[in-house]
């Protein structure tokens, strides 16, 4: 089985320790990597051939050391690293440089030679100035804090290594476990992608808490994070908002929603998240109940909630009041918040938590309770620490005080039920399970699986592009603009450049605009919000008011666009007719095909937008272009421009059997898991063992969510299907799978293994070789340098197929009866503009 290929770093099996000083490591080195570790002591006076030696000396009896841990002068700093790299057969796979006690006389060419000799070897380099590694499951304290963490499931990832220290003794005295801490140092190797993509599959982390203030490369940042918080939850702290009106900051936010992750503000939240992201229960919306025996509590946690806040107050049903009403005393309130101030005892704080819970208006309970010397306090605790766990929705307690209530809190924590000290922190750790929930929406959403009816006249838009460049000019006229949008079918009607009179007055009708720009990182991103008079004097939905997203979208985006901008409420929700509405999607849409199809568009302002009954009517319209050229097709060259990679429409291929019967091999999508589903669940036992080897009849919720929810940057899966009737919605026509291809990235990073299988009434009709066929190509295309796969010896008709595709058929070496069978990839050179 291959490993990881940061195993070396998280699950090392042998360490070369070389410093001039006591490591927190030494104080208690784990056993099991205890009887595997060579030290090295190392001075100024240093002699390279001491870690020759020692490196040797691992290597004979271990093969290659995994991790060196350097602690050393920088001044001394390239004489080691040289000596690490002497012989590439014992080179440790990982090194982490952590920051010594002395100055560095010049920490950018400490940097520099560091990043140099990460490019030139095949080792991974963590650092310089990294705090390091603890791994508390293990034992493995890699780090320069002097205690190890306590065992748990949440992994901490920082890009600060006073960040990273201020956390972990905050969480030591918070009885939090962590699976993973790791901070980054210099990034000149390492970076957030690699880590992330380790923790996604890590069984030991259930949640990721991450603390950054960089970037870097945006699309492989986004499509680690999108991958990582596909399968568990991902609470962000970025430091450094930008004031300089660019945007940034908006940007970055959208990002982090279109990647299903959850941005938090402040430093002190990062504690509340890491709290409630070791809670097993997530809300399905942001409605929450409140319970207190007292006023103030709940009046401050409201004025964490509202329309465009995390949590809303949830309106409970009329039997919940009813039953609360009877439960509770007479002058208690029972709409939420519901409020007693008798004393409390275990059994009435338990069936009103019951009650709340079972209201079908009620995604999650907020519990807040202060010191009541009528109460017995510790039984009331004792009660809530056994039920709360295992409830169906999330419930978040908050003991109000210190001396007396402090100990309760931990009593709650430690068994497995977040519980906070104020109001707020307890109102802020549901607001981050809420934007999980509604940013996770987000993150399953992507563009239609077919092309459209009518496809865009791309050539031509981008050939107004080019005669625009050719005349020398950046900015394109308001005709120009006009004919491209109507190229991609925009749903608008436009003003007449010649048409007489006046253009209508700021008030007639609903005044809207779209605005593209160009972020440094994130590329395009698309706002919607108020436009003409009203976003000139700041009004309702101005630059404060609109709402930003990444492309490409989707209705379903865009709508979520249009109901998170502030004149949602007052003005599109209540004055614009559904066709209106609908037409407004459409075009949010349109534009982000366009801005996705023509990589040459900076920015592009659709201002004024009047909505007059049910049709829209653009009145402004500015385009402008980067002032160099993309230079590359959007289609080949992997969109390059975008932060998230649409939907490859490309790779659809609508066939037909030799008997006629029409097929279509696409790429999977999310809503397809109840079609992959059904397809494995009728399939002969025999076919499910040669693709599975087991006898399982059906796929796990985690194998679906990884089959279906693609990122299409660096994986693929795809579908063979037909059309047939729908006996469930009346007879319409469906998608039903008759065959299955997909291919994931090994852990070592360069190559994938695939998997295929074809449904038993559709085998030996050639549908496993166009499938074959375009998983090939596509890995090739994503530069991949090898494909493999293994297959049972008995499956006869897979060896053959894949011999047919020039695959090489080898034995393996611990199993006879399989065989691995790989295929080496040609990589595809970029496809050049007027080259495709």
């Amino acid at each position: 089985m291959l490993r990881h290929a940061l195993a070396p770093l998280f699950e090392p099996r042998s360490l070369v320790v070389i410093s001039d000083q006591v490591l927190p490591y030494d104080q208690s080195p784990p056993i099991p990597l205890h009887a595997a570790t060579v030290r090295v002591p190392w001075s100024a006076q240093g002699d390279p051939d001491d870690i020759r030696k020692a490196l040797q000396e691992v290597a004979a009896g271990r093969g290659r050391p995994d991790l060196a841990l350097v602690c050393v002068e920088p001044t001394q700093l390239p004489l080691v690293l040289n000596a690490l790299a002497s012989n590439p057969d014992t080179l440790p796979g990982a090194v982490i440089l952590q920051p010594h006690n002395s100055r560095d006389p010049d920490p950018a060419a400490t940097r520099d030679f560091s990043r140099l000799w990460a490019q030139t070897h095949p080792c991974l380099l963590l650092g310089p100035n990294a705090f390091g590694v603890q791994r508390p499951h293990a034992g493995f304290n890699f780090s320069q804090h002097p205690h190890l963490a306590r065992s748990g499931k949440v992994a901490l990832v920082a890009q600060s290594r006073s960040i990273m220290a201020a956390v972990m003794d905050w969480a030591d005295d918070a009885h939090i476990g962590l699976s993973t801490a790791i901070s980054l140092g210099d990034e000149v190797d390492l970076g957030i992608p690699q880590v992330l993509d380790y923790l996604t599959s890590d069984y030991r982390t259930d949640s990721i808490a991450l603390y950054m203030e960089e970037t870097g490369n945006a699309r492989e940042f986004m499509s680690a994070l999108r991958s990582a918080a596909r399968v568990k939850p991902v609470v962000v702290l970025k430091a450094g908002r930008a004031q300089d009106g660019s945007g940034a900051d908006a940007a970055f936010d959208a990002a982090l929603r279109r990647a299903g992750a959850v941005r938090i503000r402040y430093f002190v939240q990062m504690f509340s998240a890491l709290k409630v992201l070791g809670y097993a229960h997530r809300p399905r919306g942001q409605r929450v109940a409140m319970l207190a025996n007292g006023n103030g509590p709940p009046q401050l946690a409201l004025d964490l909630a509202g329309s465009q806040a995390p949590i809303v107050r949830a309106e409970l049903g009329v039997a919940t009041c009813r039953a609360l009403q009877a439960l509770l005393e007479p002058d208690a309130d029972i709409r939420n918040p519901v409020i007693t101030r008798a004393p409390l005892t275990p059994d009435i704080i338990q069936e009103a938590l019951n009650q709340l819970l079972a209201d079908a208006n009620v995604d999650g309970v907020l519990v807040l309770l202060t010191p009541d010397a009528h109460t017995n306090m510790t039984e009331v605790a004792k009660r809530l620490a056994a039920v709360t766990p295992a409830a169906r929705k999330p419930v978040v307690t908050c003991f109000m005080g210190d001396a007396g209530m402090r100990p309760l809190r931990r009593m709650l924590d430690d068994a497995g039920t977040p519980a906070f000290r104020t109001p707020e922190t307890a109102a802020d750790a549901l607001g981050v399970l809420a934007t999980h929930h509604y940013n996770q929406q987000l993150l399953l959403q992507m563009q239609p699986p077919l092309p459209p009816l009518y496809p865009p006249d791309r050539e031509q838009a981008q050939a107004l592009i080019d005669r625009a460049r050719e005349q020398g000019r950046t900015c394109l006229s308001a005709s120009e603009v006009q004919d491209i949008l109507q190229a991609f079918f925009a749903p608008v009607e436009w003003r007449d450049e010649h048409e007489e009179g006046d253009c209508p007055a700021e008030d007639d009708g609903i005044t809207l605009a779209i605005r593209v720009v160009r972020d440094a990182r994130f590329g395009p991103v698309i706002g919607f919000g108020a436009g003409g008079l009203l976003a000139r004097l700041g009004m309702v939905g101005g630059s404060a008011g609109g709402s930003l997203d990444l492309p490409p979208l989707n209705s379903y985006l865009a709508h979520q666009m249009m109901v998170r901008s502030r004149i949602w409420k007052p003005l599109l929700a209540s004055e614009s007719s559904p066709q209106a509405l609908v037409r407004l999607e459409q075009l949010l849409v349109q534009v982000s095909e366009v801005i996705s199809e023509l990589p040459d568009i900076e920015s592009l302002v659709l201002d004024p937008i009047r909505i007059a009954d049910d049709h829209l009517r653009v009145d402004g319209m500015e385009m402008r272009l980067c002032a160099q050229p993309a230079g590359y097709t959007p289609l080949l060259g992997g969109y390059a421009h975008m932060a998230i990679h649409p939907y490859p429409a490309h790779l659809v291929r609508n066939q037909a059997f030799e008997d006629g019967v029409a097929y279509t091999i696409r790429p999977i999508r999310p809503e397809d898991a109840e079609a992959l589903q059904g397809f494995v669940r009728d399939l002969s036992e025999q076919s499910r063992y040669m693709r599975f080897i087991s006898a399982m009849k059906e796929l796990t919720e985690r194998m679906l969510a990884r089959y279906t929810q693609v990122d299409y940057h660096r994986e693929l899966a795809l579908v063979a299907t037909i059309q047939q009737p729908n006996p469930a919605h009346r007879g319409h026509p469906h998608d039903v799978i008759i065959g299955f291809a997909h291919y994931l990235r090994n852990a070592d990073g360069r190559g994938a293994e695939y998997a295929l299988v074809i449904g038993d009434d559709w085998q030996r009709r050639k549908l496993g070789y166009s499938l074959m066929q375009g998983l090939i190509e596509a890995a090739r295309q994503q530069g991949l340098e090898y494909i493999d796969g293994m297959v049972l010896s008995a499956n006869r008709p897979m060896l053959t197929l894949m011999t047919r595709l020039g695959f090489v058929n080898d034995p393996d070496p611990d199993d006879p009866s399989m065989r691995r069978v790989w295929l080496d990839l040609e990589p595809v050179a970029p496809v050049q503009e007027g080259k495709a």
